[in-house]
């Protein structure tokens, strides 16, 4: 049977990343041997900054990336936005300068691979990365979503599919949330993540996932300082 872990937190990185290794252990994160690849799977829709609650915050993404390194595995962190540019995204979000002490790539998805998800979507590119790796931790955030209502850990994953053919597959399924919710099921359980963590401390409510969407939740007061990496009050906050 799954196991499914629910823990209080705000985003002080001298919280979140013990939180996030004893998450990890709980769940099995010690079977990652020496070398796995270790794909980290967040939410980088589109640019924008940890305040507006749209992408996975750069704490949690970084925990994640200092527990597979301590495991000797070898973890990359990757996305196909939606919106504006990767590089862009990573600046915006702070993840880049979350990431900046660590031995870590991160780049986003280009090339896909045909997989067959099952009846009636058949063979479907998924990134190569995705397909190659030894484990993936999918880190979704917690908001609502216009068409789907609410996701949760499941469609971070249609972030698999590479570039363009995501819209492809919007327009395919057109307006029939019922398919479109089999896709991303089905989708889900091929990719089959080993861990999936939820952001969910700051989560986004209203008309999400983007930024028409509006926070909701704590936010940890601009004096707190967290280390190590960059202080809250230091990353994009508008």
């Amino acid at each position: 049977m799954p196991l499914v872990l629910i823990r209080k937190s705000d985003y002080s990185y001298e919280t979140l990343k013990p939180l996030i290794f004893g998450m990890l252990d709980r769940l099995g994160g010690h079977r990652m041997a020496p070398g796995s690849r270790v794909l980290i799977k967040p939410n980088l829709l589109t640019p924008a900054t940890p305040r507006q609650a749209i992408l996975t915050h750069p704490f949690i993404v970084r925990a994640a990336v200092e527990y597979a390194l301590n495991q000797n595995a070898r973890p990359l962190v990757a996305d196909s936005p939606a919106m504006g540019s990767f590089s862009k995204i990573l600046r915006d979000s702070g993840i880049q300068e979350a990431l900046a002490p660590l031995k870590v790539d991160y780049r986003p998805f280009q090339d896909s691979l045909k997989i067959d998800i099952g009846e009636p979507f058949g063979s479907i590119d998924i990134a190569r990365e995705v397909i190659e790796a030894d484990f993936i931790i999918n880190l979704p955030k917690f908001k609502t979503h216009s068409q789907m209502l609410l996701t949760l850990g499941v469609k971070n994953l249609f972030g698999c599919i590479v570039g363009y053919r995501k819209p492809e597959w919007h327009m395919k399924t057109g307006v029939n949330r019922p398919l479109f919710a089999r896709l991303l099921v089905q989708l889900y359980h091929r990719i089959s993540p080993a861990f999936t963590i939820l952001d969910g401390i700051l989560a986004l409510e209203g008309e999400g996932p983007g930024k028409r969407g509006t926070p909701k939740g704590g936010w940890p007061a601009p004096r707190q300082r967290q280390r190590p990496g960059p202080r809250q009050d230091r990353l994009p906050d508008t």
